[in-house]
C-alpha cells in the first residue's frame, strides 16, 4: 500500500505508454509524475525528491540504462525500475548489472504495480 508524499517520477518518450503507466501507478495510489524526455527526467531528479524512478530503456539523446546509471552515483538509495519493448540479452545484463530490475513490454498493469511495491517495500529498502 502505498506510503508517503514523494511522487514516482514515469520516463517514457512514447507519451501513450507514459500515461498508461501513470494511470496504473494512480489507481494503486501512488502520486505520480511524468516526463518525455530524459534530459528533463535527470534535472528534475537532480532538483526534487522522488520515490522512485520508472524509465522506458529506449529513448532519445539518453537511453533509460545511462540515465538510471547516473542517478545511482547521484542519489545510490533511489530505486529504479527500467522497461523496455523485446530487450536483448545485452539490455537485460546491463539492467542487473546496475541492479534494477526490467519490466518486458507489454506488460499487465498488475505486474507493473506489483514490480512498484515490491521496490518500495520495507525490505527492498533494507536491502
Amino acid at each position: 500500500m502505498p506510503v508517503g508524499s514523494d511522487p514516482i517520477l514515469v520516463v517514457d518518450d512514447d507519451a501513450t505508454c507514459c500515461a498508461a503507466m501513470a494511470a496504473a501507478l494512480r489507481d494503486a495510489g501512488y502520486p505520480v509524475e511524468t516526463v518525455s524526455d530524459p534530459l528533463v527526467a535527470a534535472r528534475r531528479l537532480a532538483e526534487r525528491s522522488y520515490r522512485l524512478l520508472v524509465s522506458d530503456v529506449c529513448m532519445p539523446e539518453i537511453e533509460g540504462i545511462a540515465l538510471v546509471a547516473w542517478l545511482r552515483r547521484a542519489r545510490p538509495d533511489l530505486p529504479a525500475l527500467l522497461t523496455a519493448a523485446f530487450p536483448d540479452p545485452s539490455t537485460r545484463a546491463r539492467a542487473r548489472a546496475l541492479g534494477v530490475p526490467l519490466l518486458p513490454k507489454p506488460f499487465k498493469v498488475e505486474a507493473l504495480v506489483g514490480a512498484v511495491e515490491r521496490l518500495l517495500s520495507p525490505r527492498a529498502a533494507e536491502a
